[in-house]
């Protein structure tokens, strides 16, 4: 009898424990924390916190758009690098390209969270996430046989919302393509 009861006892003792932190759970989701909440998880990392895109959600989706210039100076068509894609039901439990899509985005975002600090808008070349999109759409994107040059422009759409334009956000400088039509790559000397 003693066993059953402990084993009864124990379960009741686990619902407890977990209906507790759903009910703290439920709590971290408002905006200001209840002292309950401070006292049990300090750190904030047991409770889970689920307003990943609060207190302002995305309304519109990024478009990185790159064109290159030819060795005859004709320029390509703009081409889109989707920022976000059409989701599958797989990817909510498997979706490893999310890291590249997740990493344009934030990029992107750092980005114009930058452009504020510069009077000169040839400095933002040097900021990071300038030269990771940079970095991107020089070697990770598809261009022409005779491609000589790169531009990026980065736009911005509401994808679910055909009735809203997009518009232009950024466009970059044009910027030579290492390897191409005779452009050697350049090289670092140590």
């Amino acid at each position: 009898m003693g066993r059953g009861y402990g084993r009864t006892a124990g379960r009741w003792g686990l619902y407890g424990l977990l209906a507790g932190w759903a009910g703290l759970t439920v709590f971290q989701q408002l905006d200001k924390p209840h002292w309950i909440q401070t006292k049990v998880d300090p750190t904030a990392m047991g409770i889970p916190n689920w307003r990943f895109f609060a207190p302002t959600p995305g309304r519109h989706d990024f478009n990185l758009l790159y064109r290159s210039t030819l060795a005859d100076g004709a320029l390509t068509e703009w081409r889109e690098h989707s920022v976000g894609v059409q989701r599958r039901a797989l990817q909510m439990v498997w979706h490893p390209g999310r890291r590249l899509e997740k990493a344009l985005f934030d990029a992107i975002s750092q980005l114009f969270q930058l452009a504020d600090r510069f009077d000169d808008p040839r400095r933002m070349q040097l900021t990071v996430p300038y030269l990771a999109l940079l970095n991107f759409v020089t070697h990770e994107v598809e261009h022409h046989a005779d491609a000589v040059e790169v531009q990026f422009m980065i736009g911005q759409s509401a994808g679910h919302e055909p009735d809203v334009e997009p518009k232009m956000l950024f466009l970059s400088e044009w910027h030579k393509l290492a390897g191409a039509a005779g452009i050697a790559p350049t090289t670092v000397a140590a």
